[in-house]
């Protein structure tokens, strides 16, 4: 493919027919999206929607927003981004609804476009029965899990690109209005918000009653997660990429033993001692890592945008190379594990599964489309989006493809497989549900 992120942004608005706001699968398709209002933000109340409040579960007493199996928390499930979700998943997933979200007109180099659906990394919640997950068009949404129904949304200014965090029935989601918002997970009601200087894609994580979170401020900030204060930031600079483009910090951090490991527009990998408040190491991977580490014992598993070897594996003490995998074109999505192996997507349009150990390549499946979605690993199986029309489920063993659905376009975003179904948005502005 050879698509940058920057070239994705570019091509993000083609037409589609589609089913009305907020319609199920057993509805018929009707009408076309309508887009943004003129004043150039997304509408108020664009489903013509009374929210109501979701009936959620006292908070399980966790000081994390790492997930448990049946509750999926946050981007990559725990603070390590190890956990995709729980099986068991059917091997010939049905359709059980799609949600149709509103699409955002404006414009992007002083030329039109129309934002859909959901974007990188944009992976969903899921817990107590229901959904929760942000679009381009500039909406965030509350759904019922077991029929598609809207519960509520709330409306930003600019697209909920980046995924959010769960944490003590709140909501923590970043923005690209610059913008860092705690919704009232039972009713959206805005609780705090948190204005910074720069697009915000970093998803952010809870450890320890702390909310840590990067950005393209180049930021590793630390929140009272209950009033939104800022406690501490420490400045990493924000790199040099194109203009207007990324910059700093797009990966979510990974936390183990108090420690954060991140990317950079430096190309560089960083480890910074949370409570010292003190960087341990930083090494020069490549350029742009958007991706965010594996933690795995002692090592870390990460890709670069750019650069040759563009994955690496690294020791966790040093930063040092393990061993490293050139997958060439870069690499924008997060690694995940099974069985022994280390899971990637490329932008070449492959998906491997190599040797944890060594790097060996233990199967490869080619999905003919550029990889940015984050793999889901559960059950035995592999889900994954691509940059052509179709939802993948691939063994984990062997690389065979089980199943794959037509989703209509591209989708980079990341899946929560839980209750065995599997939630996930992609770019032809719908939301589905399969099972």
């Amino acid at each position: 493919m050879g698509l940058d992120r920057r070239n994705f942004l570019r091509l993000a608005g083609a037409a589609a027919v589609a089913l009305p706001l907020g319609a199920r699968a057993d509805e018929k398709a009707s009408t076309k999206q309508k887009p943004a209002t003129k004043s150039g933000l997304p509408p108020k109340d664009p489903y013509n929607h009374t929210n109501v409040a979701a009936t959620l579960p006292a908070w399980d007493g966790s000081t994390s927003s790492d997930s448990k199996p049946g509750s999926m928390r946050m981007f990559r499930g725990t603070l390590k981004h190890d956990y995709y979700g729980s099986g068991p998943l059917p091997e010939n997933p049905k359709l059980l609804w799609k949600f149709r979200m509103w699409d955002f007109a404006t414009q992007k180099h002083g030329k039109p476009i129309v934002w859909k659906g959901t974007g990188w990394t944009g992976q969903a919640l899921y817990h107590a029965g229901y959904v929760w997950f942000g679009s381009t068009g500039g909406h965030f949404h509350c759904i019922e899990a077991a029929t598609g129904k809207l519960v509520w949304v709330y409306t930003a200014e600019r697209m909920f690109k980046g995924s959010p965090t769960l944490y003590k029935n709140r909501i923590y989601v970043p923005n690209v209005d610059n913008h860092l918002r705690c919704l009232d997970a039972a009713t959206g009601a805005e609780i705090w918000d948190w204005p910074g200087p720069n697009d915000l894609d970093s998803s952010p994580r809870i450890y320890e009653d702390k909310l840590y979170v990067g950005g393209e401020d180049g930021r590793v900030k630390c929140f009272d997660p209950e009033t939104g204060k800022l406690l501490w930031h420490e400045d990493f600079g924000v790199g040099e990429g194109e203009k207007p483009g990324s910059g700093g910090i797009e990966s979510s951090l990974a936390i183990a033993d108090g420690i954060a490991y991140f990317g950079h527009l430096d190309g560089h990998i960083r480890a910074f001692d949370l409570k010292a408040q003190k960087l341990l190491w930083k090494e020069k991977l490549g350029k742009d890592i958007d991706a965010s580490c594996l933690v795995i014992d002692d090592k870390l598993y990460v890709g670069a945008e750019e650069g040759k070897p563009t994955f690496h594996c690294l020791a966790r003490d040093t930063g040092k190379a393990v061993w490293t995998k050139d997958i060439p074109t870069g690499v924008w999505s997060t690694a995940a594990k099974s069985y022994g192996n280390i899971i990637v997507g490329g932008n070449n349009g492959k998906l491997y599964s190599l040797d944890a150990a060594t790097g060996a390549e233990t199967w490869v499946f080619d999905a003919g489309a550029g990889i940015w979605a984050s793999p889901s690993c559960t059950d035995g199986k592999v889900c994954f989006g691509a940059y052509d029309n179709y939802y993948r489920m691939v063994d984990s063993k062997t690389g065979q493809l089980i199943w794959k659905y037509d989703i209509e376009d591209r989708s980079h975003s990341g899946a929560a497989l839980e209750d065995g179904k599997i939630f996930v948005g992609g770019a032809s502005g719908f939301f589905y549900c399969f099972g």
